[in-house]
């Protein structure tokens, strides 16, 4: 009988011991710890009481904007009201004629209907640049000069405060408050406190330890946005304009909202937490001068020429707001005749639509907008990871 042979090699392991399933349990174990250490702490359930609050105090003032409703005006003068619209319907047709709805245009003499010169009376013409995009609209007198105001900007007004929401509520405010005061000191914190002996003395890498943080900060601080957003999701799905009860179109912009948000928390989180290792004394003024930066980006987002030029994409909160920007043009598939109408209203209308709504940028389609501002987003995240584990693996513990 031949005596058993050992195997040759390294010896086989169970699937429970493998080294995914180590990483699986310090990962677990060290973000379990920072969700229980942070749920604890005071000042986080005051920082999530003074969001919650803010949060609730917008939508309030949104319910009873929507709830007064606008008024239409009239126009002309003539004691109605809306019974001369705009009848563009979005199309590219560069003129379209007869569509003095109240006959006003028609009534005045003959040799006075024709105020655009192209020899057809009580007209209108649609100016489009190379792009397609309409820049102009140049009425004959008296045509689409009553438009129907209150159905207009009631709607924009819904989707300037469904975009400008996401974007400065939750990605700027919400978005920079919150990591600034809880994830800052992922890290710092506990040199300053000694407690981190106990996690590097246990069989962990440093560099391991700020990611495994920072997946603790997320477990607290992503179902934290997802229950606002879910909040304001019902709140204008009811209470937006519209005859159907519930305005589902809209999940699609919260959606938007709601990865913009998750990922430039993240974003935000691993730079806060890598300033507060950096320069521990220093990292929150470090932090609020970046929330400054975020700021001035923020605003100059805002205007067309600084968009092309590319200087706000230098920020965090440009690419958040980029994804929210480029869900509303996959939603909302109307951006011409929203322009359309907003010109044949008045500037104010335009400003209505046109502050929080912008055309895509790096690219002009889209859906790869979003992929790019995805993986901008992603990128930073790793960037400022790896940074703050290279600081952190150098410095000594006190």
């Amino acid at each position: 009988m031949q005596p058993n042979v050992p195997p040759v090699g390294p010896p086989k392991r169970n699937l429970s011991e493998t080294v995914w399933t180590k990483l699986d349990r310090k990962a677990t174990a060290i973000a379990e710890f920072t969700m229980r250490q942070y749920r604890k702490k005071r000042s986080t359930w005051s920082v999530g009481a003074v969001g919650g609050v803010l949060v609730v105090i917008v939508l309030l003032f949104y319910i009873d904007a929507m709830s007064a409703g606008i008024d239409s005006w009239d126009n002309d003068g003539d004691g109605l009201i809306d019974e001369d619209p705009s009848n563009w319907d979005g199309s590219q047709a560069k003129s379209v004629g007869d569509v003095d709805d109240d006959g006003d245009c028609w009534a005045r003499e003959s040799f006075d209907r024709d105020w655009n010169g192209d020899g057809i009376d009580c007209n209108v013409i649609y100016n489009y640049d190379r792009n397609g995009m309409l820049t102009s609209v140049n009425a004959d007198p008296n045509v689409d000069e009553d438009p129907n105001e209150s159905e207009f900007l009631e709607e924009s007004m819904h989707r300037s405060f469904l975009l400008g929401f996401g974007k400065f509520g939750f990605l700027f405010v919400l978005g920079i408050f919150i990591p600034l005061f809880l994830a800052t000191g992922l890290i710092r914190d506990e040199q300053e406190a000694g407690t981190l002996h106990y996690l590097v003395g246990k069989p962990i890498a440093r560099a391991e330890i700020l990611m495994y943080r920072l997946l603790g900060f997320i477990g607290l601080a992503w179902p934290y946005f997802l229950g606002l957003i879910f909040l304001s999701a019902l709140v204008t799905g009811f209470f937006g304009p519209g005859d159907s009860i519930y305005r589902f179109s809209d999940l699609g912009i919260w959606f938007g909202v709601l990865i913009a948000t998750f990922l430039t928390v993240l974003a935000y989180a691993a730079i806060f937490a890598s300033f507060g290792i950096i320069a521990p004394r220093f990292g929150v003024l470090l932090a609020l001068l970046f929330a400054v930066w975020e700021f001035f980006m923020m605003f100059l987002a805002m205007f067309e020429t600084t968009r092309e030029m590319g200087l706000a994409s230098l920020s965090v909160s440009f690419w958040g707001a980029e994804i929210i920007n480029s869900t509303g043009w996959l939603v909302w598939g109307d951006y011409e005749l929203m322009t359309g109408q907003a010109q044949s209203i008045g500037f104010f209308a335009e400003i209505a639509l046109w502050t929080v709504w912008y055309n895509p940028f790096p690219t002009t389609t889209p859906l790869l907008n979003m992929v790019i501002s995805i993986v901008v987003l992603l990128m930073l995240v790793g960037m400022f990871v790896l940074i703050g584990q290279s600081s952190f693996k150098k410095r000594e513990l006190n």
